[in-house]
């Protein structure tokens, strides 16, 4: 009796465990940000996939696997060609995110291995479609500019395939040997050209400058002429207006004089008689001046 309720008791036990372990794997949580896809015997089962999350599956024969649809980050060093057919080297940064709606047919498609099997030679191919564009010394000067057109063209192939690109860097260009010999050499003889338009621009601001100073001083010193010619213009006309004026003077005293003497020379000695009329009747000036000569006798 007592060896029945043993081995009864031992099935009993052999069965909760079973449950036991059949209920914990009839269970899986697809954790925050990520969708789950849902495995039977191997097999996706096509548009099923499963939110964030805890789900139940048939244990041993279902399997829940997950696939993280936050942003993510991809490093890889790669190789081009440049316009100029320079060898460029390149460390590039992707960031990019799984789509939840097209998470099923991408791991159907690619599995858990999408990255490698999708954005790694997505980003090789970018670099090579910009980098052909653009010459060794364009890459550089302009970065920004070919780093936007990668990612662009990125974000266009992958963004059908169920991957979004969210930014895109370029960390780091390398160049031969050579060629960065050659753009130091260039940047050295740009840096003499711009020293020597400096100087050059310095001697003809200076030429300029003592240009207008001479300018200055001859303008100055024309004035100065024509001062002093106006002024002995002016002296010379005061004097000629008064030397007129004397020779006026005395003329007009030459005149009057010589009228004088002119008279002087022609009187006879006799007085003109002076008549008039009135009961005065006619004066005679000889008689008046004969009486006056004989009085002052």
């Amino acid at each position: 009796m007592f060896k029945k309720l043993a081995k009864h008791g031992a099935v009993v036990a052999v069965i909760i465990v079973v449950l036991a372990v059949l209920l914990a794997n009839s269970f899986a949580r697809v954790p925050v940000g990520s969708t789950g896809i849902l495995l039977t015997l191997g097999r996706v089962e096509d548009g099923v996939t499963l939110s964030e999350g805890l789900h139940f599956h048939i244990p041993f024969i279902q399997e829940i696997v997950s696939l993280d649809n936050r942003v993510q980050k991809l490093e890889l060093n790669t190789e081009a060609f440049s316009k100029d057919i320079q060898t460029v080297s390149a460390k590039l940064a992707v960031n990019y995110r799984l789509r939840p709606e097209m998470s099923f047919s991408v791991y159907k498609s690619y599995g858990t291995s999408f990255e490698q099997n999708i954005l790694v030679p997505a980003t090789h191919e970018a670099l090579k479609s910009v980098s052909a564009q653009y010459t060794a010394e364009e890459l550089i000067s302009k970065r920004a500019e070919s780093s936007d057109k990668m990612r662009d063209e990125l974000d266009a192939k992958l963004t059908g395939m169920g991957i979004t690109v969210t930014d895109f860097n370029i960390i780091d260009f390398d160049f031969s040997e050579d060629f960065i010999n050659a753009v130091e050499a260039k940047q050295v003889a740009e840096q003499v050209r711009k020293k020597a338009a400096t100087e050059n621009e310095t001697a003809i601001a200076q030429a300029e400058r003592e240009k207008q100073v001479a300018i200055k001083q001859a303008e100055a010193a024309a004035e100065r002429v024509r001062i002093e010619a106006e002024a002995q213009a002016n002296a010379v006309k005061l004097a000629a207006e008064a030397e007129a004026f004397r020779l006026e003077s005395i003329n007009q005293n030459l005149t009057k004089q010589t009228i004088q003497n002119t008279l002087a020379e022609r009187w006879d000695g006799r007085l003109p008689a002076v008549t008039g009329g009135g009961a005065t009747g006619i004066l005679d000036l000889s008689g008046l001046l004969g009486g006056l000569e004989s009085t002052e006798e």
